[in-house]
């Protein structure tokens, strides 16, 4: 079998050539006149079939054998041109189609719902923007005997505009319950600049009336996309239905810093949402201090980190 396949490869490599020369040899029995008158003719007519159409479709075999039209059709297919002159429409159909080839064999009944998640939250198609450079500063006061967490939370940051459009926004939100409310309640900003400039968030209207969801406009001026984003508040609120915090990233971040300091007599617990790559240990030795890193990798929407907290010697 080895050795058909060998012999099949050679006669489609070397096609034009033994094409050539059965087209010689029967224009020269054509004129040699071993033949009848009719036969010669047709002999003769069939050589320059063979030389012309024969040769031509021989071409185009031997290209294709070699690999030239693959290579090219691939570097169509695959190059960056090709997806970019695609509508985005048809940019989210080819992924689809190209994850469900690779692995609709395995899991056919989750194909679906993996590509819709995945389009619709696990990649850019949505975002405007991404953030870097992320710096988290939480700075625990005191939990007081009635489990009321007092703090304050620094962010400072950079967000990157996607190179179609001029303009983002920033979106919070912030749970309050009626606990909250009784112990309370303070959520009150420090200061609030976007490139060095003092902004005011404005409120937006919602259904949910246990959140708070806020908004801070961001628009490019002078071809900048860039912005520098520096935040701080002061919080306080109680732990007495949850003795955690979460911070979940709204868009993709691409490194992550986070310094959590805390009173001798609170025990804080530092933990992974979602992370691929968890947040690497960094200043160990630091008495009372959590600092956590992410630098390597990027951070999806919805992922992060959070803490869990406790009263030492307290217990209520």
């Amino acid at each position: 079998m080895e050795e058909i396949k060998k012999v099949q490869k050679w006669i489609y490599a070397n096609m034009v050539w033994l094409l050539i020369i059965v087209a010689f040899l029967l224009f020269i029995l054509s004129k040699i006149g071993v033949f009848s008158i009719n036969v010669n003719l047709l002999l003769e007519k069939l050589s320059f079939t063979v030389l012309s159409s024969g040769v031509f479709a021989a071409v185009l075999k031997s290209i294709q054998f070699t690999g030239i039209f693959k290579s090219v059709i691939e570097e169509i297919i695959l190059g960056t041109d090709f997806i970019e002159n695609r509508s985005e429409k048809n940019q989210q159909e080819l992924w689809k189609a190209t994850s469900k080839a690779i692995y609709k064999k395995k899991f056919p009944e989750l194909s679906d719902l993996v590509e819709n998640r995945i389009l619709q939250t696990y990649l850019p198609t949505t975002k405007k923007h991404y953030n870097r450079d992320f710096v988290i500063t939480i700075n625990i006061s005191e939990i007081n005997d009635d489990f009321v967490i007092s703090y304050t939370q620094t962010f400072k940051y950079d967000i990157v505009l996607d190179e179609s459009v001029d303009e983002s926004e920033i979106i919070s939100k912030l749970s309050i319950s009626q606990e909250d409310e009784e112990s309370g309640f303070k959520n009150d900003i420090i200061f609030y600049t976007v490139n060095d400039k003092d902004v005011e968030p404005e409120e937006i209207d919602n259904d949910n009336k246990n959140y708070v969801v806020t908004k801070v406009p961001l628009i490019s001026e002078n071809g900048n996309r860039v912005f520098r984003i520096h935040k701080k508040v002061e919080r306080r609120y109680s732990l007495k239905n949850e003795n955690y915090k979460l911070i979940r990233m709204a868009t993709f971040t691409k490194g992550i810093d986070v310094v959590i300091s805390f009173p001798e007599n609170v025990g804080v617990s530092f933990f992974n949402i979602g992370n691929v790559n968890f947040f690497e240990e960094e200043h160990v030795d630091v008495k009372n201090q959590i600092s956590r890193s992410h630098r390597n990798d990027v951070i999806l929407p919805f992922q992060g980190f959070g803490m869990s907290f406790e009263l030492k010697n307290n217990v209520k």
